[in-house]
């Protein structure tokens, strides 16, 4: 490898941990990973930058200096077959298509992600993450949960409603027990709005949901709980971040036990900086 070989993928490496300093900085990131592993991806990206900018500024040639490139410690002036000598020869025979092609073929692709990728799902891309997807029934062996659990350890806002997780109106619907707790009961819960596609043939109805997440966008998860408007009420709009407040039900859809908020009020609200929420 040649010294420009080596200031050429120092620059790579560069443009790299520059990239990954700028998702971290840009708070781009906050749409891919959870906020417990960003401080890595700065790391990350300030080992790539330290390492890129040595090898820019103190290349070091694999060819001893006094060789001239493509030459040889024998004479080409004879006649054999050049493939017969090449494991004997102790020069290199370059092959490929060389580190400028390369790093064209690393950058430009990248760059064109960076400006046109949107850092979030289509509808149907959170359908594929079990947007619409119905809770599942559990015969999990936990504790005993009682209506006086729910009064001790879920607050309430100043309507009296119960500040609910948004996992936890998902997944009542796949216990009995809860649900009988959790049926007619005044909650808030704060997501992001999404069209519905569940039992909404008048299309009076939008969904609101939260991504669970363990890691990564890769094994993100989508719950979400629908939304029953009352007649004349104001609607958010679709991708809007709001808190919804109103009665938590069940109905039935083709057999399945869904969760169903009837609404009272949605009023906008701050968006976190990262909407994930851990696995819990």
């Amino acid at each position: 490898m040649t010294s420009l070989d080596t200031r050429l993928f120092g620059f790579l490496a560069s443009a790299w941990g520059g990239l990954l300093i700028y998702f971290y900085h840009s708070t781009r990131i906050r749409g891919y990973l959870d906020i417990g592993f960003h401080h890595f991806i700065l790391v990350g990206g300030i080992g790539m930058l330290i390492l890129g900018i040595y090898s820019m500024i103190n290349p070091k040639s694999t060819r001893p200096k006094d060789e001239a490139p493509g030459s040889c410690d024998h004479d080409h002036d004879h006649d054999h077959d050049h493939k017969d000598h090449c494991e004997s020869c102790n020069h290199d025979h370059e092959e490929g298509h060389g580190p400028f092609v390369t790093i064209l073929l690393t950058l430009i692709p990248l760059t064109l992600a960076m400006t046109y990728t949107k850092d979030k799902l289509s509808t149907g891309g959170m359908a594929k993450k079990g947007l619409y997807e119905k809770p599942a029934l559990t015969n999990a062996d936990i504790p005993p949960f009682t209506r006086e659990d729910l009064e001790k350890n879920v607050p309430k806002n100043e309507h009296g409603e119960f500040q609910l997780r948004m996992i936890s109106a998902y997944y009542a619907a796949g216990d009995r027990e809860i649900q009988d707790i959790f049926d007619g009961l005044p909650v808030e819960l704060e997501g992001r709005i999404a069209p519905e596609q569940i039992n909404n043939e008048s299309g009076d109805r939008l969904r609101i949901f939260r991504s669970i997440i363990t890691c990564c966008a890769a094994d993100l998860q989508i719950v979400g709980v629908s939304l029953e408007f009352p007649e004349g009420a104001k609607r958010p709009q679709v991708e809007d971040w709001v808190k919804a407040g109103g009665t938590l039900t069940f109905e039935t859809v083709d057999g399945d036990v869904l969760p169903l908020l009837k609404i009272r009020e949605v009023i906008p609200a701050e968006e976190p900086y990262s909407e994930f929420r851990r696995r819990q």
